[in-house]
Parts: C-alpha cells; structure tokens; sequence
C-alpha cells in the first residue's frame, strides 16, 4: 500500500467514485465485494473497506499484524477466533481483533452482512495474513 502525503486540506472521496472488486477465492469462500475507501496516509496508519458478504460467504482464517476492527452495518453474521465458539454478530456490533489472533467473519447462511473494516498497517504495508478455507465443517457449526 502505498501512502499517501499529508495534505493541507480535507479531500472529499465521493461515493460515485468509490469502486468496488469482487473478492478473491483465494480469500473468500462465496460472493463478496469489498469497496475500498481510505488508504493508509502518513496521520492515520489503517485503510478501510466496506466488505459485503451474500449469505453463506466468508473470509478464509487469517490474522492481522497491526490488528482489526469490524463495525456491522447491515445484516446478520459470524466471527470466530481460533479455538474458541463462533459468536453471532449484527448491526452496531463492534468487533476487535488483536494482532496475530487467527479469526474468520462472514454472512450467516440466512442473511447478507457488510462490515466496516479498519485494519492496522505495519511499517511494511502488510495488513493481513491469509491461511487455510473455513471448512464447510467448521461454517456449519458456527451457524447453529
């Protein structure tokens, strides 16, 4: 990521211009889009994103160097950390994930769910570490 310079004025991103990508199968598992809207600048060391998941997509585990909050703005979904229960997650729900924690979100298997993600940087531009799918297994359980 690249940063940005520290400017003497406050830019306005409009919506119309914010794009949206389609999130990878190497990342997710189902349909997820992901809107990118700040990137890491010299003041503030955490870009952010809207990631929309449909029902039954997720994130594969992966784990933040500089951690990760995750502000629910729409919908019904899953978070989970490594070894621990799924918990259920909706609107106004604030997450926080420590760096190096081994977690998953997603969309639970009913509803669509967006997330505001704000993810810590480090000094590398290195914000996530993606591992190994959550196993239809492991979904299925989490959904109960």
């Amino acid at each position: 990521m690249d940063k940005q310079l520290i400017t003497e004025s406050q830019i306005v991103k409009k919506a119309s211009e914010q794009q949206v990508v389609n999130g990878s199968n190497k990342n997710f598992i189902g349909s997820v889009a992901i809107q990118p809207l700040t990137s890491v600048t010299e003041g503030i060391n955490a870009p952010s994103a809207y990631v929309s998941f449909n029902a039954n997509a997720r994130s594969f585990w992966h784990t933040h160097p500089k951690g990760q909050y995750l502000i629910v703005t729409e919908g019904e979904g899953i978070v989970q950390e490594w070894g621990k229960p799924a918990e259920k997650i909706a609107v106004g729900d604030v997450i926080y994930c420590p760096p190096g924690i081994k977690h998953w979100h997603g969309a639970n298997g009913k509803t669509a769910m967006t997330h505001l993600a704000l993810t810590g940087t480090d000094e590398n531009g290195h914000n996530v570490d993606w591992l190994e799918p959550v196993s239809d297994e492991q979904y299925q359980q989490a959904n109960q």
